[in-house]
C-alpha cells in the first residue's frame, strides 16, 4: 500500500500510478508514466519523449547520465578493480595484466549494464518525485 508516502507527500491523494508500478515500469526498461516500451533511443540515450505517450523522459540538465556513469563507476570499482587487486596482493596476477584486465573489465561492465543503470536512476527521479507523470500531475484529477 503506497498510503505512506501519499501522506508523506502530498496529503492523502491517491495516486494513479503508485510507486509499485513506477518501479516495475522502469526496472522492465518501459516509460514510467505509460508502461509501454520505447524509451531508449539506443543502448546509450534516452528518446526526448515517450513515443507512445509523449511524456517527456530526457532532462536537459542531463542528470540522468551523470547519475548513471556515477552509479557505474562505484560498480566497477566494487565488482572487477577490487577482486584485481586482491589478486595482485595475492600474487595471482602480475601488475600489468591486471591492469589490463581492469581496464577491460571496467569498461564492459560499465556498457553492458548502461541501460539497466538509466532505468535505475530514472526510477530513483520518479520514486522521489511521483507527481511529474503526467497520469499523477495534480491538474489530471
Amino acid at each position: 500500500d503506497d498510503t505512506f508516502f501519499n501522506d508523506f507527500n502530498y496529503g492523502a491523494k491517491k495516486m494513479k500510478i503508485p510507486y509499485r508500478q513506477i518501479a516495475s515500469r522502469c526496472f522492465a526498461g518501459r516509460c514510467p508514466n505509460c508502461g509501454e516500451y520505447g524509451m531508449f533511443k539506443n543502448w546509450f540515450r534516452l528518446r526526448r519523449h515517450c513515443p507512445h505517450c509523449n511524456m517527456p523522459i530526457e532532462k536537459d540538465e542531463s542528470g540522468f547520465y551523470l547519475g548513471t556513469t556515477s552509479i557505474g563507476y562505484v560498480l566497477a570499482i566494487i565488482f572487477v578493480i577490487v577482486p584485481i587487486c586482491i589478486l595482485v596482493v595475492m600474487e595471482k596476477l602480475e601488475v600489468w595484466t591486471a591492469i589490463s584486465i581492469g581496464l577491460i573489465g571496467s569498461v564492459l561492465l560499465c556498457v553492458a549494464l548502461y541501460p539497466l543503470l538509466l532505468s535505475w536512476v530514472i526510477l530513483c527521479y520518479f520514486l522521489m518525485q511521483p507527481y511529474e507523470l503526467p497520469g499523477n500531475s495534480h491538474t489530471d484529477n
